[in-house]
């Protein structure tokens, strides 16, 4: 199998354009629909179907969809490991939401590497969804996420938290000033998004909705508002009085788990990892200047 087509149907599968794909893979147009063309008869079987000018999946095409990302995937990783150093005996595929990896697993990285020298490291960004997805399928080793699944061949072990405060661009507010000065809901897991919600009296609709911190930081300093944000994150911005408090919200804390599969057939190799991980505790370490 040509790694390419999968490669072109998945860039044509996430734009719902043959002209976007192209562009985004420097492709000429034609290129791509030849692409598409060689994989729908590889496949024997139609993958795209047009409607109003718009592309979309076939039922077969939605099947060879998780099909194709694995495949992609395990390849990656076969030609990352084919190629590791041998004195780096050790191969860790680490997972993790964007909000964790900017505000808490970029400081596990050096740490990792100073534990286990031999270790090589690939990471992965996505949803928790996404991530159970590829801890299941084989394609991570171990995940960090907010919201820890719940099926039976995972296994979970909270390796630390995250600190969150509410922070506005202006002094003494009160949760019933946010909607006029503006809500940035940044999102903190499934739990914590509800808790979140019960603040308001009513409905609130946020002017900015995102899954990264720093986006919402940027944000508030640059146009105003108010989120929940890392109080490692937001408190030299605090100490500067670029950033204040919500007076009446209190401190919440977000625990940090770690989910692997025990089917693993790297699992004892990783064990080590896991139980550093787990012993450490780890805070949020991250301050961003501006």
């Amino acid at each position: 199998m040509n790694t390419e087509l999968l490669r072109t149907f998945l860039e044509v599968a996430k734009t719902r354009h043959f002209g976007h794909a192209a562009e985004n893979l420097c492709l000429t147009q034609s290129a791509v629909s030849a692409r598409v063309r060689q994989l729908e008869e590889t496949v024997g079987t139609p993958l795209f179907t047009r409607e109003r000018n718009n592309i979309l999946l076939t039922p077969s095409g939605e099947r060879l969809l998780a099909h194709a990302e694995n495949m992609l995937v395990a390849w990656q990783v076969a030609l990352q490991e084919v190629g590791v150093p041998s004195n780096q005996s050790i191969q860790l595929t680490l997972g993790g939401t964007s909000n964790l990896w900017d505000t808490f697993l970029q400081s596990v990285l050096p740490k990792l590497s100073n534990e286990f020298p031999s270790l090589y490291i690939r990471t992965e960004i996505n949803t928790s969804q996404e991530l159970t997805r590829a801890l299941l399928a084989g394609r991570v080793d171990i995940v960090a996420i907010l919201d820890p699944p719940t099926n039976v061949d995972l296994e979970t072990r909270r390796i630390g938290s995250l600190e969150l405060m509410m922070v506005a661009n202006h002094p003494n507010l009160l949760v019933e000033d946010i909607p006029s000065i503006g809500h940035v809901f940044v999102d903190w897991g499934t739990a914590f998004n509800l808790e979140q919600a019960r603040l308001f009296s009513e409905p609130v609709a946020p002017i900015l909705h995102t899954g990264q911190a720093p986006i919402a930081l940027e944000f508030i300093l640059s146009h105003g508002g108010a989120a929940f944000l890392p109080t490692a994150l937001v408190s030299s911005h605090i100490d500067q009085g670029t950033l204040y408090p919500i007076s009446d919200t209190d401190n919440a804390s977000q625990d940090v788990h770690l989910v692997f599969s025990q089917k693993s057939e790297k699992v004892v190799q990783l064990a080590p990892i896991i139980a550093m991980l787990e012993a450490s505790d780890i805070e949020s370490e991250m301050t961003l200047s501006t």
